[in-house]
């Protein structure tokens, strides 16, 4: 078989696999095959941050209908000045395969710097949403920064500020401080930059080359304000097709992290 006719193959074998997709999501609500895996490689946590805003009604009906784990970090007080976020909320605590963590209750009211000046101040905001939206687990991530802290030893993060924050979070509350390996980007018209096909090649290229926080593990970060966007919907629902057919990987909450 000569050159050309390889390259033609591939690319009708690409185009086939595509359009398979294609009509997987075009049907309402998607066929997902929940294969066991037994012997996965790989796994994956779906992370998304900022919510309940207007974009978590459609995260939450894209959870429902794609069957996935997904872990999210919420905040509190745009809920409490808002009361039409409050069955975004309800509806994520009685999805399934949904885990809740820990985003503090006013996001550093986006100044970071002086937020993260007065540690024990954070920690009693992180206190004030966990009370606030009736938190259960240990799961944190603070709010401005991609930083690390799981076993009150290993530190990872952007900016040293936060590290005393992380500390107390751990001895005080018992909080795990989760970063992440992999953000979906969106435009500045809010769409997801990249198709699905292409962040999955990316993400398997990161996994393969052990550019993770832990190994074989990774951590995919998303905001619920993307999904205002249907397209983003798309997008997403065709990831979590490629990773649900995918032998190598396994989709799993983040209290199944190591």
């Amino acid at each position: 078989m000569n050159k050309r006719l390889l390259i033609a193959t591939a690319l009708l074998f690409l185009v086939i696999d595509c359009a398979l997709y294609t009509v997987k999501l075009s049907h309402g609500k998607p066929k997902i095959i929940h294969k066991a895996k037994p012997n996965y490689k790989y796994s994956i946590f779906f992370t998304s941050d900022d919510g309940p805003l207007v974009g978590s009604k459609n995260l939450n009906q894209l959870v429902l209908d794609y069957e996935f784990p997904l872990t999210l970090f919420l905040v509190g007080k745009p809920m409490s000045e808002n009361s039409h976020l409050k069955p975004y909320y309800s509806n994520y605590k009685k999805n399934p395969y949904i885990l809740i963590g820990n985003h503090s209750f006013c996001h550093a009211g986006f100044h970071y710097k002086k937020y993260y000046k007065d540690s024990s101040g954070v920690v009693d905001d992180f206190i004030k949403n966990r009370d606030y939206l009736e938190l259960n687990s240990s799961l944190a991530r603070l709010p401005g920064r991609n930083n690390w802290y799981l076993n009150g030893s290993r530190y990872k993060g952007e900016s040293n500020n936060s590290l005393a924050a992380a500390q107390k979070l751990y001895k005080q509350l018992g909080y795990k401080s989760f970063g992440w390996d992999y953000e979906l980007h969106a435009n500045s018209k809010g769409k997801i930059i990249l198709t699905a096909l292409k962040h999955y090649k990316r993400i398997k290229k990161i996994l393969k080359e052990h550019k993770t926080y832990s190994s074989n593990e990774i951590i995919i970060l998303m905001h619920d304000q993307l999904f205002r966007n249907s397209k983003n919907a798309k997008t997403l629902g065709e990831l979590i097709l490629l990773f649900e057919e995918d032998e190598e990987c396994k989709l799993k909450l983040l209290n199944q992290y190591n």
